[in-house]
C-alpha cells in the first residue's frame, strides 16, 4: 500500500484538437511534488493520464496501489495561440 498516489487530470484522448496533434506534454507539477515528498520519506506512486485511455484507468490505479492519500493535479497546458 502506498502513502500517497499523485495523479493529473488532463486525458490528451478526450481533446480532440492535441490529440489529432499527438504532442504529450510531461505533468511537470505532478512530478516536481511527488518528487518532494519521497525525499521527505513518503512511499509514492504516479498516475500519469496524459495517454490513459479512459477516466476508468484512474479507478484502477486506486484500486492497484491503494493509497492513504489520493492527490490530483490539475495542470493548465499554456498551449500557443
Amino acid at each position: 500500500m502506498r502513502q500517497v498516489l499523485f495523479g493529473q487530470s488532463y486525458y490528451l484522448r478526450l481533446d480532440p484538437k492535441m490529440w489529432t496533434a499527438l504532442q504529450p506534454y510531461p505533468p511537470l507539477g505532478t512530478l516536481y511534488a511527488a518528487s518532494f515528498l519521497r525525499q521527505q520519506g513518503y512511499d509514492v506512486a504516479l498516475f500519469d493520464a496524459m495517454l490513459a485511455e479512459s477516466e476508468s484507468d484512474w479507478d484502477r490505479a486506486l484500486a492497484r496501489e491503494q493509497p492513504r492519500f489520493a492527490v490530483l493535479i490539475r495542470g493548465q497546458l499554456q498551449l500557443p495561440v
